[in-house]
């Protein structure tokens, strides 16, 4: 930036200040602390010396109090709160109200499901697919493009008759086993994520759900039922009204249904999605690190059965055992992934060092994203100002740049990816953030 208009900027900078404390003048728009805004906005616990980071400081300017709409808030879990501190996949996956969904589709993969997956892709939606192992091998070309499409694979036993699944614990662990393989040989997942047929409400005994733990399986009922399969060809209508009446929480799992017969389900989807985008939520899909919602242990089953036994709790465990999956420690110790932003068939892979959790907020360089969006940025490091360019805007400014490290490289320069984004108009549409995986997807 020439000397003369340097001079010009600080002096307009300067009285605008002094009398407004901010100004917008012809398309310019100052920056005020996206980080600082959010300061508040993800528990300590989350700043984990795992995470790598930037060594630059922090965009800075005076704190201000927390906005809608802005990044990332404290969890409000529905269930076992005591066990969130660690949860930083679910913390990361909340909106500025803390309004996440987790739409799940049992019972597929089939024809429907395919339908299903385009709904989600053109929302820009990932979602939660609990199937069938005898359905993974019948549609293998289905289920291995749920898990392209990066959307989470459960467990829902090999074929969902309950007599058999209920009737004795041996059987039943026999099923989690066989399409626990199923779907690793078609996909390549080996997933932790496990629903109950029919829900664990009086399925479930106490030693049902501990054996499950003991392998390393996380079992999730749910919190919205859409009453899709109450009765077969539930109209669409019907399916809607009672999604819009069922209440509304902080975090939402949705059980819908995507097997053969469940066509009006596919029909509702669209509005189902809208609804709940008109209420601020957001979307992503289940993973190890999501807390699961239980349904209370009944005081009397639906079936008649034996205790569960030591060897069959063991059997199940040293299948597990076998695929490292109760190794909590060794996933611990994982590296840290990558961080990939994807928009359209476009994606930029960003190293550890190359991202960072900052205050709340994910950060990445600011040269590096505009570059990649189609944009250019110029830093003033001596007066703390950013200039970016994209298809013919310009924007302008403030940061704490004049106060980074001396040694610092412009090129290391890094800014909140929500909020940047939002200043050349593209918004965020889903992102997963957990020890395994961290991808933003953003608008095209």
């Amino acid at each position: 930036m020439a000397g003369w208009m340097r001079q010009i900027v600080q002096a307009a900078i300067c009285v605008m200040f002094v009398w407004f404390g901010m100004f917008d003048l012809g398309g310019w728009a100052v920056y005020k602390g996206e980080a600082a805004r959010e300061a508040e906005a993800v528990p300590a616990s989350m700043h984990s010396a795992s995470v790598s980071y930037y060594e630059a400081q922090p965009l800075l300017t005076e704190p201000v109090s927390y906005e809608s709409g802005k990044e990332l808030e404290r969890e409000k879990p529905v269930v076992k709160a005591a066990a969130l501190p660690n949860d930083r996949a679910e913390a990361l996956s909340q909106e500025s109200n803390q309004k996440v969904v987790y739409l799940t589709f049992d019972d597929g993969p089939s024809k429907n499901t395919e339908h299903v997956l385009s709904l989600l892709k053109k929302e820009g939606i990932k979602a939660t697919f609990f199937v069938l192992g005898e359905h993974v091998l019948e549609q293998p070309k289905i289920a291995k493009r749920i898990a392209r499409e990066g959307h989470s694979i459960g467990n829902h036993t090999f074929n969902h008759k309950y007599e058999r699944l209920y009737g004795s614990f041996t059987e039943f662990a026999d099923q989690v086993m066989k399409t626990d393989e199923a779907i690793y040989r078609t996909t390549g997942v080996r997933t932790t994520l496990f629903r109950a047929p029919g829900g664990t409400h009086s399925n479930f005994d106490q030693g049902y759900f501990d054996a499950m733990a003991a392998a390393g399986y996380q079992v999730h009922d749910w919190n919205v039922d859409s009453g899709d399969s109450k009765r077969r060809g539930v109209p669409a209508s019907e399916i809607i009204a009672t999604v819009k009446g069922s209440k509304l929480a902080d975090k939402l799992i949705v059980l819908l249904h995507d097997s053969a017969g469940h066509e009006e389900s596919v029909k509702a989807l669209p509005a189902i999605i809208k609804y709940y985008k008109s209420k601020g939520y957001s979307f992503a899909p289940l993973t190890d690190k999501v807390e699961p919602i239980q349904f209370t242990v009944a005081k009397k089953l639906k079936w008649s059965r034996e205790k569960v036994t030591e060897s069959q709790r063991a059997k199940l465990a040293h299948f597990s055992e076998a695929l490292g999956r109760s190794s909590r420690q060794a996933q611990a110790e994982q590296k840290e992934p990558v961080l990939i932003l994807h928009r359209g068939e476009e994606r930029l892979e960003l190293q550890p060092a190359e991202y960072g959790v900052s205050k709340g907020a994910i950060e990445v360089s600011l040269l590096k994203l505009t570059e990649w969006i189609g944009g250019t940025a110029e830093t003033d490091l001596d007066n703390g100002v950013i200039e970016a360019y994209m298809n013919g805007n310009r924007l302008l400014w403030l940061t704490g740049l004049a106060d980074r490290p001396s040694n610092q490289p412009a090129g290391q320069i890094v800014v909140p990816v929500r909020e940047t984004l939002k200043k050349f108009g593209i918004g965020i549409t889903s992102f997963v953030y957990n020890d395994e995986q961290r991808e933003i997807w953003i608008t095209e």
